[in-house]
């Protein structure tokens, strides 16, 4: 949502699932994604010279530690969501192991392939997604979410 070309499509994507016009499911990962994005964000402000190296240098001290915190924990609205009905997957080790096979055959990183193997394990053929690394996938639908 962050990026400004697809910002309101994200933002109106968002509202089905608000409304309960659409199902959504996420990952852990997903959550991981968003919240570490909100925590770099600010931290960056705060490091002269930022890398993750600095970051995870910087976290040792509690000040600084609450300070980058601040706006994750603001940032609830993920959670907010859960009670709308977005859901988030459990991953085991099942998941883990059909992952490695899936990233093997489809060339896709990690944690993409994370995300295959949920949806294969819970039978989820949609994904709404504008990384095109999932374009190759055979076993889904890739629905992008309109720059316009």
């Amino acid at each position: 949502m962050d990026n400004p070309i697809y910002a309101e499509s994200c933002s109106d994507f968002l509202m089905l699932v608000e409304t309960d016009k659409i199902k959504a499911v996420i990952t852990p990962m997903v959550m991981d994604e968003v919240l570490f994005k909100i925590l770099v964000a600010e931290a960056s402000q705060h490091i002269e010279k930022f890398n993750i190296w600095n970051l995870k240098k910087k976290m040792k001290n509690p000040i600084f530690s609450s300070v980058v915190y601040k706006p994750v924990k603001k940032k609830e609205y993920l959670v907010e969501l859960t009670y709308a009905g977005l859901e988030i997957l459990d991953i085991n080790e099942r998941t883990i192991k059909r992952s490695i096979i899936l990233g093997e055959k489809y060339g896709l990183l990690t944690t993409g392939v994370i995300h295959l193997a949920a949806m294969k394990q819970y039978e989820i053929i949609h994904l709404a997604s504008n990384d095109s690394d999932f374009d190759k996938v055979d076993f889904i639908k890739v629905y992008k979410l309109n720059n316009q």
